[in-house]
């Protein structure tokens, strides 16, 4: 069979050769599907044998399974503690913002958390000035005549 057989002028294959087998579908997808599988088991494997190695008291190897076992919480809840029982602790005095950074500066919470606690701390004063302000502007109009 020639090739002027199986296609036509333009290069297409002519009716009834539908061409070679061509490209294997998704050899990428595959190849993936299968790195994961094995990655599973080689991992399972390792954590037996890291398992075994921490019981027997390689410190080192128990560090390892704890911290997969329980990670380090992120996000954790922050409590502010009022150290000053005469204060009022709002989250728009400064005594919260005092409580924040005292509770870092003993490594109760880590910068990070204090950082983000402080910000929320800054939103909450701000809108409870703006609601303070809208309430004195309500008040300043309803006593007018």
């Amino acid at each position: 069979m020639s090739e002027s057989d199986v296609r036509d002028a333009n290069g297409r294959f002519v009716k009834g050769h539908p061409g070679g087998p061509g490209r294997p579908r998704n050899p990428v997808v595959n190849a993936i599907a299968e790195f994961d599988r094995r990655g599973i088991e080689v991992a399972q494997r390792l954590i037996d044998v890291i398992e075994k190695q921490g019981l027997e008291g390689n410190l080192r190897a128990a560090e390892m399974v704890l911290q997969r076992v329980w990670p380090v919480r992120r996000n954790r809840p922050i409590e502010v503690v009022n150290t000053d029982p005469d204060e009022d602790v709002g989250p728009y005095t400064i005594v919260a913002h005092g409580a924040v950074a005292s509770s870092m500066l003993d490594g109760e919470i880590t910068p990070n958390e204090a950082h983000a606690a402080a910000r929320v701390l800054k939103l909450l004063q701000e809108q409870m000035e703006a609601a303070e302000k809208a309430s004195a502007a309500i008040s300043y109009t309803a006593a007018k005549p």
